[in-house]
């Protein structure tokens, strides 16, 4: 029996069983009751009776017992007829009351007649075993229910447990590794959600591991490329073969290529501590809007040197930031707008105290791919990056608790926005 089976028969049958202890000692109880003044009510008729036979100076019935007390001398009747008895226990007795006698609980009532003290005895209820029937039917009809009950929910314990455990067997397959496995059937409840979150899961997982092998060819290509040019560059000054006049053009592009491996490098490397929660949030007052002038006049150059014209709005907004790593994402969003703007169009900057903007007017971003474009791997149609910035972004963005994402910019490509509030 697996635990969650037994945590299962627990939390029902437990229940059950205190139900069960707790309403077998209420009826007992109230049956003990009732058959206590039932009791009462026939030890008075009895006194009664003897009452009558000794008014009328005849024999009291034999099937009841009791005792007259007068003039200190108590005699026994019933029975045997009468006989003289030494009890002083029958001494101060309240007119209802109980006595124990050798471990024997007893009700006794006494009547006053005159100089006169009849009592009348008998075995309590619960001490009676008239009622032994009662409580064993009582308690077999209990146990039997509990036993039912036990029956029920195991069986229908293992209705809802088997596709869980079944579940748990598919997600140890899926650890190992394997690719296609067969998920249990799914009942129309929580469990069936669960079943249909571990497909979608194991979707993701297949799709993730397509990316990675994708990102790691398109990695190894981009590092493959500069280090060949670097290393035929570099073969051909050792063989002295190049021009003295061609000289500072090689070096520029043995820095250049070695310029794209560091970029390269260090994308890759602040992700994985991003990732890591390596790269703590040193979060200060950051005049935004400062920040934006400044990012964009420093980038003025390279947009002019394509044909764009970067067009910046701004308004008076301070934000707690850190300031280095929200002007990555910043940087970013402006180079992604540089590549997809076409030439001879603007990229627009907007700042309100609402949200940060950044517009162009290229092919921008199909619908469908707006949520995907900010996983790592994922990259722009078109684009020329490695597919992490925008994952670099988006861990940035998620560390400062900030909303983002893309929607369609009025000047016809992709508006990439952070909302403030």
């Amino acid at each position: 029996m697996s635990k969650l089976m037994r945590k299962f028969l627990l939390a029902v049958v437990a229940p059950l069983l205190i139900m069960g202890v707790l309403s077998f000692g209420l009826t007992a109880f109230l049956v003990n009751r009732f058959a206590e003044d039932e009791r009462y009510s026939q030890l008075v008729r009895e006194a009664n009776i003897i009452k009558e036979a000794l008014t009328e100076n005849r024999p009291v019935p034999r099937d009841i017992q009791g005792f007259i007390s007068r003039d200190a001398v108590t005699e026994r009747i019933g029975g045997r007829g009468r006989q003289v008895v030494e009890l002083p226990i029958l001494d101060n007795l309240k007119r209802k009351d109980v006595i124990e006698v050798q471990g024997n609980r007893l009700l006794t009532y006494q009547l006053t007649s005159g100089d006169t003290v009849i009592t009348t005895i008998r075995e309590a209820p619960l001490a009676s075993s008239a009622l032994d029937g009662v409580y064993l039917a009582i308690g077999v009809a209990l146990f039997v229910a509990l036993l039912l009950a036990t029956g029920l929910a195991y069986y229908m314990g293992r209705q809802f447990i088997r596709p869980i455990i079944d579940l748990r067997g598919v997600a140890k397959q899926i650890g190992d590794g394997q690719k296609t496995v067969t998920l249990p059937l799914r009942p129309n409840d929580e469990v069936g959600e669960l079943i249909q979150a571990v497909d979608e899961m194991q979707e993701q997982l297949l799709q993730k591991e397509k990316l990675q092998k994708s990102f790691i060819a398109g990695i190894t290509h981009d590092l493959r490329t500069p280090l060949a040019i670097i290393r035929n560059e570099t073969e051909a000054l050792a063989a002295g073969v190049i021009p003295v006049d061609e000289l500072p053009d090689v070096t520029n592009s043995i820095i250049e290529e070695t310029d794209r491996l560091g970029l390269l490098i260090d994308e890759t490397l602040v992700y994985s501590k991003l990732a890591g929660g390596m790269m703590p949030v040193d979060r200060t007052e950051v005049v935004l809007d400062q920040l934006v002038i400044e990012t964009t006049t420093r980038l003025q150059s390279t947009f002019l040197k394509d044909g764009l014209r970067l067009i910046v709005e701004t308004e008076p907004v301070r934000l707690a930031i850190d300031r280095r790593m929200f002007e990555r994402v910043l940087v970013n969003f402006l180079m992604n707008a540089q590549v997809a703007a076409p030439t001879g169009s603007e990229v627009r900057v907007c700042l309100t105290p609402e949200e940060l903007t950044v517009e162009d007017a290229g092919n921008g971003v199909a619908e469908d791919d707006r949520a995907t474009i900010w996983d790592l791997y994922v990259k722009q149609t078109g684009g020329s990056g490695h597919g992490l910035g925008l994952a670099i972004s988006r861990l940035i963005l998620d560390s400062h608790g900030l909303t983002y994402g893309v929607r369609d910019s009025t000047l016809g490509g992709a508006c990439f926005y952070i909302r403030f509030k």
